[in-house]
């Protein structure tokens, strides 16, 4: 049985390596049209951070690596036609400055492309005007550009953005964040948390909402000189960098399988596609999120790899697994504080037709006997107002061990647990770890009593 997967991102070596854990028998061939597999499109910032000192350790694998599992790998092989009804897929294999075209015969076939940063009419620019950094070409690229800029535009207020706006702040960089919702973060996070993560950002970075990007600004030498709004407000900038979701890489098979209305494929809940021999995994597809019964696009690696590895399970096992509801559960670290949010949040609750209700605490003593005088943990739960079913949970704290109660949230979304069920929970206690009332019985307990 031979399975071909288009695609070395994420999902494709999960989907890989979970192929070969369930069945070593099975021959397993990724087709990677660069050069680098599993490339974290988040490395720029750990690059200028000092974390790694070269964007291409930004992998999670090798080629070698997978050679060693007895996974064939082909780079810089672009995939240039489906052929569905021969179960065949043709490419093109670079060599130097020669093109080689083969093809090859799938059994089945996993569409793992990923998913390239979206365009807007402004971005249609050259990319020497707009600087992406989503791709290791585009990362490289992009760190000279930011090196020798003194006033940056970052457009996009979310995760990439505002992480992106940390680590050129502390290079002291002038950082004018431009969003066009009315508030940071959305969909993540609610007042109570954005409030305060805008309450630490130093004096040079400068938040701009309610506004889209009209026109990026030249000078006579055409270099960005800076942006106008769609408000007819000009910032003077000398990099402008895009920093908004990427959107799916699915040019390759457009003609052949249906696509969704946000442009993802259309697959089952076992991912396959309209062709039942053709799985879709990673940014290539939507998932069904909480207990709404929508589909949306969220392309967060850990979906990413378990899309991959359950393309697997039902390509080879009898018992076909249904990928799961989600809670699209984020952590990031911003301005010294951990930020965590899973489920659905106040702000969006009513577009997904619930009606919510929230509570919200903020701790400073996190033991019983130990005190640590900068501790700081801020709290909130989302629930439904008549049974009490917990929705959604966001957190900020100074305490990276804290970061793990939005796995413990997550949980109790998926098991639509409620604050009656979370009020009396069993959580341990030691008074040099903890208080004898854990954040959540207690703020459950609250959530009750003030409805």
């Amino acid at each position: 049985m031979r399975v071909v997967i288009i695609g070395g991102s994420h999902a494709g070596i999960a989907a890989a390596r979970h192929l070969k854990k369930i069945d070593p028998s099975v021959e397993v061939l990724i087709i990677e049209r660069t050069n680098i597999l599993g490339y974290m499109g988040s490395s720029l910032n750990l690059y200028l951070e000092g974390v790694i000192t070269d964007l291409a350790e930004a992998r999670t694998v090798t080629p070698g690596q997978l050679v060693a599992e007895k996974i064939n790998v082909l780079l810089n092989t672009e995939v240039t036609e489906i052929l569905p009804e021969q179960k065949e897929v043709v490419f093109s294999i670079k060599t130097g400055q020669n093109q080689t075209k083969d093809s090859i015969f799938y059994d089945d076939l996993i569409l793992a492309m990923g998913s390239s940063q979206y365009q807007t009419d402004f971005s249609l620019q050259s990319e020497r005007e707009i600087t992406n950094y989503k791709t290791l070409p585009q990362a490289e690229q992009a760190v000279d550009t930011i090196r020798s800029a003194d006033k940056i535009a970052i457009i996009g207020a979310g995760l990439i953005g505002f992480e992106l706006v940390e680590t050129l702040a502390h290079l002291k960089k002038e950082i004018y964040l431009v969003d066009r919702m009315d508030s940071v973060l959305f969909r993540y996070f609610d007042d109570e948390i954005t409030q305060r993560l805008l309450e630490s950002l130093p004096d040079n970075v400068h938040v701009i909402l309610n506004s889209n990007v009209k026109e990026i600004q030249l000078d006579e030498k055409d270099n960005v000189a800076g942006i106008l709004l769609t408000n007819e407000k000009i910032l003077s900038c000398d990099a402008v960098v895009f920093a908004i979701n990427p959107r799916p890489n699915i040019s390759l098979v457009a003609d052949h399988l249906a696509i969704n209305m946000d442009g993802t494929l259309n697959t089952n809940e076992y991912l396959q596609t309209s062709d039942p021999a053709i799985y879709a995994v990673g940014d290539l597809v939507s998932i069904h999120f909480n207990e709404s019964s929508s589909s949306i696009y969220v392309p967060l690696v850990t979906n990413a790899y378990r899309t991959g590895m359950i393309a697997a399970s039902n390509i080879l096992l009898p018992e076909k697994i249904a990928f799961p509801k989600v809670q699209r559960t984020v952590v990031t670290e911003l301005f010294n504080a951990y930020l965590a949010s899973t489920g659905i949040n106040e702000e969006e609750a009513p577009y997904y037709g619930f009606q919510v209700s929230s509570v919200a605490k903020t701790y400073t003593r996190e033991h019983l006997f130990v005190k640590d005088e900068k501790f700081e943990l801020t709290l909130k739960l989302v629930f439904d107002q008549k049974s009490k079913q917990i929705m959604g949970g966001q957190l900020m704290t100074s305490s990276r061990e804290q970061v793990e109660m939005i796995n413990t949230l997550s949980t109790l979304i998926t098991m639509q647990a409620d604050l009656n069920q979370l009020t009396t929970m069993d959580f341990y206690f030691n008074p040099k770890l903890s208080l004898p009332l854990h954040f959540l019985n207690d703020l459950a307990m609250e959530g009750l009593i003030i409805q």
